[in-house]
């Protein structure tokens, strides 16, 4: 999969400008495909030169004109063409998990401590995802439509999120670390 992909898959679902697609990108793709802001525009300009995409100028009142991006019959065909392929099985590489493999090594505060911080950042990331569910969810009947696919996406981040952080309570208790990470022990 390539940057290209993704944005041609946002586009997909909505048109949008530069801004729209870089937060709707942060907000879906992104939570398991990384891009940055300047990695978006310059493979926005990429797609237009290649004419999978084009460019319709909205003025604005006091701002600069803004360009909204579309997909082009060709855009649609590259994207048929790129869905039509197998999807590479992607392997976990994850670094906790070898820390938590080599963990007797550790003091037991410490992974206790790491254990606790990832815990930390996958709670947020569950209750992020819940939040764009249900606006989702919110959204009119026909908005909603364009996001039935996207939202299954969401939803294995939900399922990914959930098995992760009962995967964290798991090994904290195997590991005897429960009063280490409540705070009893330092």
């Amino acid at each position: 999969m390539s940057l290209r992909h993704a944005i041609l898959a946002l586009l997909d679902v909505e048109p949008g400008s530069g801004y729209d697609l870089n937060t709707r990108f942060k907000r879906s793709v992104g939570f398991f495909w990384h891009a940055s802001h300047q990695q978006v525009y310059k493979e926005l300009h990429a797609l237009l030169e290649a004419g999978l995409v084009e460019c319709e100028e909205e003025l604005q009142s006091g701002k600069p004109a803004r360009k909204v991006y579309e997909l082009t019959a060709e855009g649609e065909r590259a994207l048929d063409a790129w869905l039509a392929e197998e999807a590479a099985y992607l392997k976990i590489r994850d670094p906790l998990l070898v820390k938590v493999f080599a963990g007797k090594r550790l003091p037991p505060a410490a992974l206790a401590a790491e254990l606790a911080r990832h815990r930390a950042q996958h709670e947020k990331t569950l209750a992020t995802y819940r939040e764009l569910d249900a606006m989702i969810a919110g959204l009119p009947p026909r908005r909603r439509a364009r996001y039935v696919y996207p939202q299954q996406t969401l939803r294995m981040g939900i399922h990914y999120e959930q098995a992760w952080l009962a995967w964290c309570a798991e090994c904290v208790r195997d590991l005897g670390l429960a009063t280490i990470v409540a705070g009893d022990e330092a």
